[in-house]
């Protein structure tokens, strides 16, 4: 496997696990605090449950239901309820709690003058025919900071018409409350929760849990996000310089980069077809090595190039063919046309190249011929003069006369 191939590797596993972690871990906590924090926000700004088939979240905004278990910025669960089955509790010590609802704290000035007489808890009251009495606020007309409130029920009372009020207290509270709660006031009771997922929706809700399960994984994610930039946009600087010949393909930084599995298919097809012919076998594996070893759509990719390779040593043409019809997209089409023709310049400046060297070793061979000719010509010429000369030293020396003898 080369280090391409290699580093691909490592980087796909890496992601999958960041993924699995983001899917399993993270994704789950952030929703939930959202969650927590968006049923935080709208029940303090704007007055209401949002419900889900019936079901709403409650956050808890006092310490006044402490002693039942409540505590200060749990988030709980609350259903929809007919009022009129509401269990009644009472204030005395070991009874039973009554239902803990999540009511509307308002009371009109209708309300404020009539008469509430008190029924016991086995009383049946039933839902009067009409309920909309004229000079009374509908839960629609609420005002707008109206509180929501979260008390067990300790009584009941009726008015004349048959409407049903309920008496509320916080258990933590040393009295009861003061506003009788209209029963279309009240938004619903109190469903079981598991105390951990009160506490854990509590401390996502929390200044500190917002900052530790939204903020920091965000932060993290975000920090991650900007290196895995800043690396992507340093692979593609290199990548280009790859392509237009600053950096040498098969440099440490090109391999590190991994060039030659991330270049695209249009520019790989150029890559290759203007690469040296020494180095074409070389480049063949930096571009498309890695397939051998892949899946099988890889292993199909490898043997469709192994192909066009064959073309290109046969008819470079062909080869130009062979992509076009598998490339896709109008625009890498037309980059292939371009490439096409940039190979053919290449090419022909190439072989105009080749036969001006050609031509220049012929005219430096026949020079240096002329000039060993010359040479030889010279020496001979040389060899020739001295002979002659010697020559006619030897001619006046026989016709030089004895000196005479004495006597």
């Amino acid at each position: 496997m080369s280090k391409s191939e290699e580093k691909s590797k490592k980087y796909r596993t890496l992601y999958n696990v960041l993924g699995i972690i983001g899917d399993i871990i993270l994704i789950p906590v952030i929703l939930i605090s959202l969650i927590s924090s968006a049923a935080m926000f709208v029940s303090r700004t704007q007055n209401t449950l949002p419900s889900i088939f019936g079901l709403s979240l409650a956050f808890v905004s006092s310490d006044s239901m402490e002693p039942s278990g409540f505590m200060k910025r749990d988030v709980l669960f609350i259903v929809r309820t007919d009022p009129y089955t509401l269990k009644v509790g009472t204030t005395e010590a070991g009874d039973e709690l009554g239902d803990v609802i999540a009511f509307y704290s308002y009371q009109d000035d209708v309300d404020k003058k009539i008469t509430l007489t008190p029924i016991s808890n086995e009383t049946i009251v039933t839902k009067p025919l009409t309920t909309t009495i004229e000079g009374r606020t509908s839960v629609d007309d609420l005002p707008e900071k109206t509180k929501i409130v979260f008390h067990e029920v300790v009584g009941r009372y009726v008015d004349k018409d048959g409407t049903l009020f309920f008496e509320t207290k916080g258990t933590g509270n040393g009295s009861k409350d003061i506003i009788k709660v209209r029963a279309d006031y009240v938004i619903g009771k109190y469903s079981y929760t598991p105390t951990w997922l009160r506490a854990t929706f509590r401390f996502c809700a929390s200044q500190v849990g917002m900052i530790c399960l939204v903020v920091v994984p965000l932060g993290i994610l975000i920090l991650f996000q900007c290196f895995s930039l800043i690396e992507q946009t340093n692979n593609m600087i290199i990548e280009k310089g790859v392509i237009k010949g600053k950096i040498k393909f098969n440099s440490p930084e090109s391999i590190k980069a991994n060039v030659g599995i991330e270049m695209n298919d249009v520019e790989k097809v150029r890559f290759y077809a203007l690469a040296s012919d020494k180095e074409k076998d070389e480049v063949e594996e930096f571009l498309w090595g890695y397939l051998k070893n892949g899946n099988n759509k890889e292993k199909e990719e490898y043997t469709f190039v192994k192909r066009t390779i064959e073309y290109f040593k046969l008819s470079p043409d062909k080869y130009f063919d062979a992509w076009a019809e598998k490339l896709k997209g109008k625009k890498n089409k037309e980059k292939l046309s371009i490439y096409r023709e940039e190979w053919r310049l290449k090419s022909t400046i190439q072989e105009s190249n080749n036969i001006l060297v050609k031509m220049k070793e012929k005219e430096e061979g026949v020079a240096n011929a002329g000039e060993k000719e010359q040479r030889k010509d010279g020496t001979n010429g040389n060899t020739q003069s001295e002979q002659k000369q010697t020559q006619q030293q030897s001619s006046k020396l026989q016709k030089r006369p004895d000196k005479p003898k004495k006597q």
